[in-house]
Order: structure tokens, then sequence, then C-alpha cells
């Protein structure tokens, strides 16, 4: 063998050899980070328990070698008798093995969420994630995202959602103030008396003054904190009535809402049925908030283009009354 191709080989077990102690020290990394992301949620289940609730679950264990940390806790269920119970048949936690700043929850199966107030719903779908991230700007970022949805309810109530998406982070500028952007489509609810359709939705919102909101005087902190939900936009077409809506909305003395919010609303019939299936109004209200938001649009050519008044416990457009503010 001439010297020319014992230097080649030479080279080659190097270059192994050297992949092979890479591929040992992150096949190490990956084993730690995973250990310590299953201490880590083993850790949050015991302060919770501390701290009161409920917590239950069957086997938990890790895969996702090599490009994730991967942790599957099976039956998961968190109970507390103030608010209510979750269970699922699994949840799965990933995040990179160089990165543990963004972890992603994925409920997998069907899901249950029972509270005093609407009982026992199951829920299914085929795609849902939530993530908590850090983020350079804004400190953190809490986004989710979901798709093909269906619940039902204990009193034959059907919803369906084809696809939804939402983020809720701090103002960059104001870190007291949280944001919101939401896009969704294909929303329906059904029971034995109302029926809703939402083609989709698209919100930005903001809320001030978030840090007042604790507390058992929270709603009136924050009132005289000069606390506001600012709607920089909303549009939506909701069984065939299209809405766009921007403005502000505060608390009166009452603590109900109050504001004068900018919209515009073609087709009002359709919502004027959606805020009676929601309770929004009463049947009788929805019938005669039919008739006038039909005749405002025929004397506006088709379209309302008027302000919301949100005042003393209602919401009028053009001198109709389409909302109780309870």
């Amino acid at each position: 063998m001439s010297d020319k191709s014992r230097m080649a080989r030479k080279w080659l077990y190097a270059v192994w050899g050297a992949g092979a102690i890479i591929f040992a020290g992150y096949y190490a990394l990956w084993r730690y980070a995973a250990g310590e992301m299953e201490t880590a949620v083993t850790e949050w289940m015991t302060e919770q328990r501390e701290n009161g609730l409920q917590v239950e679950h069957g086997a938990i264990r890790r895969d996702g070698f090599p490009f994730f940390l991967r942790v599957h806790i099976d039956a998961p269920h968190i109970a507390s008798e103030d608010v209510g119970a979750w269970r699922a048949e699994r949840l799965t936690l990933d995040a990179l093995p160089y990165d543990l700043n963004r972890l992603i929850f994925s409920p997998s199966g069907e899901q249950t969420v029972v509270t005093e107030q609407s009982g026992l719903w199951r829920f299914e779908a085929e795609d849902l994630r939530a993530s908590i991230a850090n983020d350079e700007s804004r400190g953190w970022v809490f986004a989710v995202t979901m798709k093909d949805a269906s619940s039902n309810g204990p009193l034959g109530q059907v919803a369906k959602i084809d696809s939804l998406i939402f983020d809720i982070a701090p103002d960059e500028e104001t870190p007291t103030t949280l944001t919101l952007a939401l896009a969704g489509a294909g929303y329906a609810f059904r029971d034995a008396d109302r029926s809703i359709d939402v083609d989709k939705v698209n919100v930005a919102l903001s809320l001030t003054q978030t840090h007042m909101l604790s507390g058992a005087d929270a709603v009136d902190n924050w009132r005289h904190a000069g606390g506001a939900l600012t709607i920089h936009g909303m549009n939506a077409a909701i069984d065939q009535s299209a809405l766009s809506v921007f403005g502000t909305i505060g608390l009166d003395n009452e603590n109900l809402p109050a504001g004068e919010l900018t919209a515009s609303l073609e087709k009002p019939a359709g919502l004027a049925g959606a805020l009676a299936a929601s309770g929004a109004l009463s049947a009788e209200e929805a019938d005669a908030a039919t008739a006038g938001l039909a005749f405002a649009a025929m004397s506006q050519g088709g379209r309302i283009e008027a302000p919301i008044i949100l005042h003393a416990g209602a919401a009028t457009i053009a001198g109709v009354k389409i909302a109780d503010l309870k």
C-alpha cells in the first residue's frame, strides 16, 4: 500500500471518529435535556398538587431523538373544585434539544372539559397545538393553532371550527398591555334552539393595564387605572353579513362596557340572527333588530356606516339595539 493510500485511510478514520464523537456528544446532550424536561414536568405536577389542584396521569415517556425533545404523558387529568376539570387521552410536549425557549403542548385523542356552569363537553381536533416561547422584544408569546375541531355538550350542543390561529403577547413598548391577533374560519354552533355560523373572523386587539386585573376588586381597579380594550381591527363574515369594526371600549361607573366603535355592516339580517342565537338579544329584540337594521341599510344604499355605541348596558347601531351588555 502506498504512503498516499495510507494517509487517505487515516483521514477517513479520523472523519468517522470525529463524527462518532459528535454523535455521542449530541446523544448525551439530548438525554440530559430530555431528562431535565421530564423532571420539570414532574416538578410542575407536584407544585400544582401542593397548590390544591388534583393532578393525575398515566405513563410518562420520552422520545423524539434526534430532532426533538418529546415527552408523552398518558391520560393527563387536572381538576379544581373552583374551576372544573380537564382530561385528555395524551398530552405531548415538544422542544428543541439546543433551544428550550419554546415549549409546544399537543393534546391528542378525545378531551373532556367539565365545569359547574356548562357541564361536560367532549372535544376532538385533527390538529391542536399550544406553545409558550420567550421573545427578545416582547418577553413571551403564547400561541394556539387548531384545525378541524368539534365538541359536543351535555344538552346536545354541537360546535365546530375549521381553523383557528391566535397569539397573545405583551406589547413591545408597554409590557402591561397585552396584544392578541386571531384568525378563524368555519365556526358553527347548534343546539335545540339556536344556530350560529361564522364563515371567518380576523381580529387584532390590545388590553391595557393588565397588571391591575388581579384580586377581589380587579374590575374596579382596572377601570380606575384607565384600563381599555382597543379593537385595532375586526372583520367578520357572519351568516352572509359582513361586519368591520374598530375602536376602544372601557367601563362605566357600573362596570358595564362603554365606548363608541366605528363600524361598517353589510346585509345585517345574518348578524341580527346570530346575536339572537348567542343570547345577546331576546327573540323579540332580534325581530326588531332585523327590521330596524334592514331599514337602516336600505336608507344607506345597502350598507350601514355608523358607530356602534355601548352605553347603559346596551349596544346600538343606527339607533337599533343589537346587544344587551350584561
